[in-house]
C-alpha cells in the first residue's frame, strides 16, 4: 500500500521510496524500515509505493498498450505514481536481485509508468528525458551471489542497465547502487552494519 509521511509543501525535498518485495519478513523490509525510521528522525518528507501491497500489476495489456505512445493509461495506479513521481526530488528503489536482475515487477513499474510523452520522448538520436527533476536516485538490493560477482559475471543489470541506461535516458540524476551480497550467508553483525549505512545513505 502506498503511505505518506510527512507532507511537505516543499515539492523540491521530497523522496519517494519505491518498494519491491512480497514478505514482510525479508531483509529488504529491514532496510525499508531503517530507511523511513532515518527519514522520520531527520524530518525529511517522503511517500513509499509498495509494489506488492498495492497489488500493482506489472503485465502490459493490449489495451493500456494502445494509449503509450499518447501517455495515457487505464491502471489507477499507475497514474498515482506518475503524481507520486512528478511531486519528488529523489526516488529510492529497494528490492531484491532475483536471477542477476530485479523482480519482473520493478520492470513492469518502469514499462506501465514511464509512459512516452510523460517520461520521455523520441528524438532523432534517441529519447529526451523528462524527469530532470528528479535529482538523485538510491537503488538498495540484496542478492545471494556477492556484488562482485554480478557486476563482473552476471551483466552488471543495475548498474549498467537500470542506472546506466534506463534511468539515464529519463533524465534522473544522481544514480547510484548499493547492494548487499551473500545476504543469507553473513554474520547478523553484518546485516546490523548494512542497517546502519543505510539509514546513513538515504539522509545524505
Amino acid at each position: 500500500m502506498t503511505t505518506n509521511k510527512k507532507t511537505s509543501k516543499n515539492t523540491g525535498d521530497r523522496t519517494l521510496i519505491i518498494y519491491a518485495h512480497p514478505y514482510d519478513g525479508s531483509f529488504n523490509h529491514a532496510v525499508l524500515e531503517a530507511a523511513t525510521s532515518a527519514l522520520d528522525t531527520a524530518g525529511r518528507p517522503y511517500d513509499v509505493v509498495d509494489l506488492y501491497a498495492d497489488g500493482f500489476d506489472p503485465r502490459m495489456p493490449t489495451e493500456e498498450l494502445a494509449l503509450y505512445r499518447e501517455g495515457g493509461t487505464l491502471d489507477p495506479l499507475v497514474s498515482h505514481y506518475q503524481k507520486l513521481i512528478e511531486g519528488a526530488s529523489r526516488i529510492i528503489v529497494i528490492c531484491p536481485i532475483w536471477w542477476s536482475e530485479a523482480p519482473s515487477i520493478v520492470k513492469g513499474f518502469v514499462d506501465k509508468v514511464m509512459k512516452q510523452n510523460w517520461a520521455y520522448h523520441p528524438t532523432a538520436s534517441g529519447v529526451k528525458g523528462h524527469l530532470t527533476h528528479i535529482q538523485q536516485v538510491l537503488v538498495l538490493t540484496t542478492s545471494t551471489a556477492p556484488t562482485w560477482f554480478l557486476r563482473r559475471f552476471c551483466g552488471n543489470y543495475v548498474g549498467s542497465v537500470f542506472l546506466g541506461a534506463v534511468l539515464k535516458q529519463l533524465g534522473m540524476g544522481g544514480r547510484s547502487w548499493v547492494n548487499f551480497g551473500k545476504v543469507g550467508k553473513v554474520s547478523r553483525r553484518q546485516h546490523k552494519k548494512h542497517l546502519k549505512r543505510v539509514a546513513r545513505l538515504v539522509v545524505k
